[in-house]
């Protein structure tokens, strides 16, 4: 706890607050509250918690979602919600131990203007890309594409965790950075387990490479050691470049890797958090209810597969009303 802190300020129902749930963050989400609150306490830190009324909360938001100090471009929308709701659980706390009876932060609506990315699931054309390429990290690839496991989820990965007999892989660990290093710890993002069921084609790829594996880890590195940060950053972008080297439309450009000039780039860059949106695609395309890919995918709350799900029902609205279009206006000509 800081010392001179006004034991009335957000600021220190804040610290307090903070102290309390850190046992429960993982250390990258620790670093990220407390940004957010650094972020908050430039507007209300020094304000008695009970001062502090619904329109300072939505100045923080309106000056936020105009420019980010930091990156001087408007703020993301899950990032301002994000802020708002560290906000409302600073006042929860201070509510739950009698020192303000409203919560000034709750609610409080975030610009529908306010930019917002949505994750990009592969074509269908890259995710052939995906099954044909020949590389170390494919089948780790495969994983995420076809069972939705988070990179965090698949460096600890191991065979004992796959059922060959019962078609599942239980999703039981996950990893934390610390350095260049990952550190294994139980449970995943959301601290849960949870069972993924996975189809016979991936069950066939895990079986053949299992038979030639050289580490209990699924996808490790070469020595079958647990991946570092710096080793998959650079067998996952050594997997691009053959992607890009096989795949690429060069026409008259060279793809020699011999290049003294580089291969240049042809197709966009391949991410895992792709991989997992496109599973998640998939299971809204095959028609699995909402429920169950919020289980599949290990969502903390259902309301995340819903705006995914939503996204990609408008996406299919738009591609529908374009067919209408076309169709129609070869009735006019």
């Amino acid at each position: 706890m800081e010392k001179g802190i006004d034991s009335e300020s957000f600021k220190y129902w804040g610290e307090l607050w903070f102290r309390k749930q850190q046992l429960n963050f993982s250390r990258s989400y620790s670093l990220t509250a407390k940004n957010h609150l650094k972020n908050i306490n430039r507007f209300i830190g020094t304000q008695p918690i009970g001062h502090i009324k619904p329109i300072d909360i939505d100045n923080i938001i309106i000056e936020y979602a105009q420019k980010n100090p930091h990156t001087k471009r408007p703020t993301a929308k899950q990032t301002l919600k994000d802020m708002r709701n560290i906000a409302a659980s600073v006042f929860d706390y201070a509510m739950e131990n009698e020192i303000i009876e409203k919560n000034p932060a709750r609610g409080r609506q975030i610009p529908k203007r306010a930019p917002q990315t949505h994750r990009r699931a592969l074509t269908r054309k890259e995710q052939i890309w995906i099954i044909k390429m020949p590389h170390r990290m494919r089948l780790g690839a495969l994983i995420m594409m076809f069972a939705g496991l988070r990179r965090g989820e698949l460096i600890p990965l191991t065979w004992n965790d796959i059922d060959f007999d019962n078609l599942t892989i239980s999703v039981n660990k996950s990893v934390e950075k610390i350095g260049n290093n990952f550190v294994e710890k139980p449970g995943t993002k959301n601290s849960k387990t949870r069972i993924v069921n996975i189809t016979l084609d991936l069950a066939i790829e895990l079986l053949n490479a299992k038979k030639t594996a050289i580490s209990k880890y699924v996808c490790c590195k070469i020595d079958g050691s647990m991946h570092t940060e710096s080793s998959w950053k650079r067998a996952w972008q050594s997997f691009q470049c053959d992607l890009n080297a096989t795949f690429g439309d060069f026409q008259d450009n060279s793809r020699s890797k011999y290049n003294p000039h580089g291969v240049p780039k042809m197709i966009e860059k391949i991410t895992p958090h792709m991989l997992r949106h496109t599973y998640a695609t998939l299971l809204y395309a095959s028609g699995v209810d909402v429920l169950t890919a919020s289980k599949l995918l290990g969502h903390a709350d259902i309301k995340t597969t819903l705006d995914i799900y939503t996204h990609l029902q408008e996406e299919t609205m738009i591609r529908s009303v374009d067919k209408l279009d076309t169709y129609v206006s070869k009735l006019f000509k």
